[in-house]
Parts: structure tokens; C-alpha cells; sequence
């Protein structure tokens, strides 16, 4: 199995999500929907709603919720990127420029705040209130994340703790969310249900483990990335955290220093890339991730075997791949 072969298991859905999508976009104001047409039409494999229509699939779930639910779902993860890219002054994303590089801040953090609203009323209009109550808090939480990574920026002290609550704030909880409402679509126990959104959190926490591994030691061909971004922006991820774990002393006083300084410099970059080389912390790092991947997938064991089942446990894998 790879990539395009589940892809292609759930395309008439995807379709369905797309057409979803754009439909939804009927704003009286032109540009709301200019603006957000702009952001879905640069794609994407919308792997929020690929994990909530496998998951429903996997639990025997046939009907068109999974659809509508999905475009709610992505209404909000896009809501969030708008906002996200206004926050950190991104210029680009997925390869084309940014909404907030064409059209502004101010537009683009309203046209978010409309894609939010559009999200809830379609919620209620689906009328299952544990539905509307897990995508709520996850909205919620997501709004804290970022908050809270704000708060977080060039802090050295920073805790493994205070960065799993990040990430899991900002990407896990939609993940978690998605799995889940896929179990309650389909029927299943509570039993069940906990399965899939334990299994959505464990490899939503790795697949941004993994992306922020790639951000200091991916391929920039490959990432399209420039190394090091995040310590433009002052994050402090999993390989920063892992080579302050392992450096000297001295080391870790200078690390400390450029991120507190902000001062991300060729130099300075270079110095941290080398040490990371030095302390292996890619290798260091990427067993963290197999670890919550592992995790992740013993949580479709006591799901019957199926294609759908496969699917997700191949998704696990391919969220963290080596070469994304």
C-alpha cells in the first residue's frame, strides 16, 4: 500500500469534501470568499478529513455525515493556518504565497474568523451535540495552543512538557477529534471511540515531531524549506530541546543566547545545525516520534481487520516519514 492507493480508497469522499468546501463559501462580501477560495484552491491532501472518513469507514459508517462533518473540520484547521501565517508574517504556504501576503492582515485574520463562524453553523445544522462538543473544545484548545506557544517564544526554559502541550494544542486535538467522531459515526463503544482518538492524538503528537525535525534537518529539495524557521520565529521544538539535553555546558549557553537574542544568523544557524549533527539529535529525535507512532497504531488492534484498518496503520507511518 502506499500513499495514492489510500487516496484513492476514500477519492469520491474527497471530492465530496472539496465540492463541500467551496460551495459553503457564500459570504454576501466578495472578497471573504475570494480570500478563502484562494487558500482552498492551493490544495492539499486534507488529511484531517482522509483520517475522519477511514476512521468512519473502518467503524461501518456509509452515510454523508462524514462528508459534512469532514468540511467543518477543515474549515477550522484552515481558519487556523490564516491566523497562524498573520502571527508568524509567513510569506508562503504550500508553495504559493501566503493569504496574508496578498491581501493583509486585517482581511485575513476576518476571513478567518468567517471560516470559523461557517464551520459552527454547519456543526449545528449536523445536530449531534458530542460532535459539536469535541470539535468545540478542539477549537478551544487549539486557541490556547497558540497562546500559549506565544507566551512560550525564546523562553530557554522551556519543559518537554510545556512542548508536548503545544503540540498538542495546536495539531493533535483535530487529529484526535477527527479519529474519534469517526467511531461515534460509525456506532461503535466508548471503548472503541477512546481507541480512535487516543490513535489520533499519539500520531498527531509525532507528525509534528516529525515536521519539526524537518525544519532544522530535512532536505531543504525536499521540504522547500529553509533550515531553521522555527528559530526565526523563536520556537523551540524537539530537536532543540534534545540538543540541549546532550550539549556542554558552554554549548548550551550559547544556544541559549541566539534563541533569547533572536538572533538567527547564518552563523549562529550553522552552529546549531553542526552541533545537532555532532549529538545526532536527528536520530535521537526520530526515536521519540517511532515511539508515539508505534503507540499510535496499538490502538487499531482491537478494531477487526479491513482495508480501512491498513489504510490508517500505513497513514501512521507515512505522517512521519523519513522523506516528506
Amino acid at each position: 500500500m502506499n500513499i495514492n492507493d489510500v487516496l484513492e480508497l476514500v477519492s469520491k469522499e474527497r471530492d465530496a469534501v472539496e465540492q463541500n468546501l467551496l460551495e459553503n463559501l457564500d459570504s454576501d462580501v466578495e472578497m471573504v470568499n475570494k480570500v478563502a477560495s484562494y487558500v482552498f484552491e492551493s490544495g492539499g491532501k486534507r488529511l484531517r478529513p482522509v483520517f475522519l472518513i477511514l476512521s468512519a469507514l473502518m467503524c461501518g459508517y456509509k452515510g454523508e455525515r462524514s462528508i459534512n462533518i469532514s468540511g467543518v473540520v477543515e474549515y477550522i484547521h484552515t481558519a487556523t493556518l490564516l491566523h497562524d501565517d498573520v502571527i508568524d508574517g509567513a510569506l508562503y504556504r504550500r508553495g504559493k504565497k501566503s493569504a496574508n501576503n496578498i491581501f493583509g492582515n486585517d482581511i485575513t485574520v476576518l476571513c478567518g474568523d468567517f471560516l470559523y463562524s461557517r464551520a459552527f453553523m454547519n456543526l449545528v445544522k449536523d445536530g449531534d451535540s458530542k460532535i459539536q462538543m469535541i470539535l468545540a473544545v478542539a477549537a478551544r484548545t487549539m486557541s490556547e495552543g497558540e497562546v500559549f506557544q506565544l507566551i512560550k517564544t525564546a523562553d530557554v526554559k522551556i519543559t518537554m512538557d510545556d512542548y508536548l502541550k503545544i503540540i498538542n494544542s495546536k495539531t493533535a486535538v483535530l487529529f484526535s477529534s477527527c479519529c474519534e467522531i469517526g467511531a461515534i459515526l460509525g456506532g461503535k463503544s466508548e471503548e472503541h471511540q477512546n481507541a480512535l482518538k487516543e490513535f489520533g492524538k499519539k500520531l498527531g503528537i509525532a507528525f509534528q515531531m516529525a515536521d519539526d525535525i524537518l525544519d532544522y534537518l530535512g532536505d531543504p529539495e525536499k521540504t522547500g524549506k529553509k533550515p531553521g524557521t522555527d528559530l526565526n520565529e523563536g520556537k523551540i521544538t524537539l530537536p532543540v530541546i534534545t540538543l540541549l539535553e546532550n550539549a556542554t555546558p558552554q554549548e548550551q549557553k550559547r544556544v541559549r543566547n541566539i534563541i533569547v537574542d533572536e538572533s538567527a544568523t547564518d552563523e549562529n544557524l550553522n552552529y546549531i545545525l553542526e552541533l545537532m549533527h555532532r549529538y545526532e539529535v536527528k536520530t535521537k529525535s526520530e526515536k521519540v516520534v517511532d515511539t508515539y507512532i508505534q503507540e499510535a497504531k496499538q490502538n487499531l488492534k482491537i478494531f477487526d481487520k479491513s482495508i480501512y484498518n491498513d489504510a490508517l496503520d500505513f497513514l501512521a507511518d507515512y505522517m512521519v516519514a523519513r522523506d516528506r
